[in-house]
């Protein structure tokens, strides 16, 4: 009788609701795996999201909410920004790829409650379960990497990036190691064994089979928060234990590979570092192609239009026009600096810069306020991701990396808006 009394439009408003959520989990889903299936899920989810109506109150929660209100307030800025550009060619495109920081708006109502936070974490560490299980069949030899086409494209899946880069990879890993562990503490006492293997073999996973240097460091400083969170002040004695093991891991690793004739990844990292070192003390030309001396080149940028910057998508043509023999040298970034503290002060100078760091400040701040201590502590391990990761890659440009920064601030913030009532 009570379903007899529902409105159609009511019931296709419930409908859409359920849809757009089971969409924005689907999107977190398929983030490591294929972004062509993350770009139709973040498209569904807005059209039910639209579909779902109540449009006015779900304005008013994410303008309400710190997060989404600041992201939204730094995107006007780069559409602002279009009016004093040098480089309109580039604008729009660069633009979109800024897309997630209004998408924090409207994914951030679809997680209204404890329950659907819960299974959009788990989604992800399913997801990250499938890519990491992949990943073990390679390195034990059970499978080959794979080679696939899709529309034309050619795609893979290896050891070292799954379904994606090793950079992209290594990242979403030491936040799946981080969840994990935080899900060993906090659930129930069955739960606890399925946690633990994932976080074991994702840990061992990003600091002894993966490339990705940004994963590596983020996975180790991660643990540091982690046991800082858990043990307080007696963590000092805890960290150096905890990296001892884990030197003594890695010197066990790298002898057993060798026999077996693999590269260990720390040994990997070690020679990396040399290799950058010498190209950047040298005069040859790969020197243009380091970390260091790229983030250099980008900061002389940076003064000829320090305040407001040079508009949006204007980072290459600024590199072209005022330092054309380090341009011209460069084979890498050229399109961005791979740090996006220097990309959004190229675009928007320092007003950009610190409406960014205010954003991530404000994340840190508000993980404070969150009274679910899991929540806390995970949202506090994606401030301290987001932080680092921007210093090594240009986290909100790149699609993925800023697309999943994006579903994990609404998914872990949403609850702001009860707890500043």
């Amino acid at each position: 009788m009570t379903n007899e009394l529902i409105s159609p439009k009511r019931r296709i408003q419930e409908f859409s609701n359920s849809a757009a959520f089971f969409c924005v989990v689907s999107f977190m889903v398929f983030i490591p795996i294929s972004t062509a299936l993350m770009n139709v899920f973040i498209f569904l989810t807005f059209t039910f999201f639209l579909l779902a109506g109540n449009l006015k109150n779900h304005i008013i929660i994410a303008w309400k909410n710190p997060v989404s209100k600041i992201s939204f307030v730094l995107f006007f800025l780069l559409i602002i920004s279009l009016n004093w550009t040098i480089d309109s060619s580039e604008a729009m495109g660069i633009l979109k790829k800024y897309n997630e920081l209004w998408y924090i708006a409207f994914m951030l109502p679809l997680f209204d409650s404890n329950r659907r936070r819960n299974i959009g974490i788990n989604a992800y560490l399913l997801s990250m379960s499938v890519v990491l299980i992949g990943v073990y069949l390679v390195f034990f030899e059970i499978i080959l990497p794979i080679e696939y086409s899709v529309k034309g494209h050619q795609q893979s899946f290896t050891l070292d990036g799954g379904f994606a880069s090793h950079v992209i990879t290594n990242i979403l890993m030491s936040f799946t190691m981080f969840i994990a562990a935080q899900k060993v503490v906090f659930s129930r006492l069955l739960l606890k064994l399925p946690y633990l293997i994932l976080a074991v073999f994702s840990f061992y996973y990003v600091l002894f089979i993966s490339t990705g240097t940004s994963g590596q460091i983020l996975a180790l400083t991660l643990i540091v928060l982690f046991i800082v969170q858990h043990t307080g002040v007696r963590s000092v004695l805890f960290i150096p234990i905890i990296f001892g093991l884990i030197a003594a891991t890695a010197i066990i690793n790298k002898n057993h590979l060798s026999e077996i004739g693999q590269n260990a990844s720390i040994q990997f990292q070690i020679e990396k570092l040399q290799v950058r070192y010498h190209h950047m003390v040298s005069s040859d030309t790969a020197g243009n192609n380091t970390r260091p001396r790229i983030y250099f080149n980008t900061i002389k940028l940076i003064r000829h239009n320090p305040w407001f910057g040079s508009g949006i998508g204007s980072y290459e043509e600024t590199f072209r026009r005022n330092l054309p023999e380090s341009y011209k040298a460069a084979s890498i970034a050229k399109k961005n600096p791979h740090n996006e503290f220097l990309m959004i002060s190229i675009q928007l100078g320092l007003v950009g810069l610190l409406l960014l760091l205010y954003l991530f400040y404000v994340q840190g701040s508000s993980s404070d306020k969150l009274t679910e201590k899991e929540q806390k502590f995970i949202a506090q391990g994606l401030v301290v991701l987001i932080i680092i990761g921007c210093m090594g890659n240009s986290m909100l440009l790149d699609s993925r990396e800023g697309h999943f920064w994006a579903f994990f601030s609404a998914l872990l913030f949403s609850s702001l808006n009860k707890e500043l009532q």
